[in-house]
């Protein structure tokens, strides 16, 4: 599903100025470092999984979207 809930949480994989891919989580301080994109969908996904409803939008390098997705409760 690529519809945003009005409930949901959003946990964010993006890239930072250093070139590091990070995972922005919901109430954390600190985003989670990454060496490589897939792992921080990997970690993005684990994470939305335990928070639901969760979506998880996924940024390139040029910060355009490129996934999105709503996990839901089921």
């Amino acid at each position: 599903m690529n519809v945003s809930h009005p409930t949901a949480h959003t946990v964010r994989v993006l890239i930072n100025a250093r070139g590091e891919w990070e995972v922005l989580i919901p109430h954390h301080m600190r985003p989670l470092r990454c060496a490589t994109i897939e792992e921080a969908e990997r970690i993005a996904y684990q994470c939305a999984s335990q928070t639901r409803p969760c979506e998880v939008i996924v940024h390139d390098a040029y910060h355009r979207v490129v996934h999105r997705q709503l996990v839901n409760g089921e």
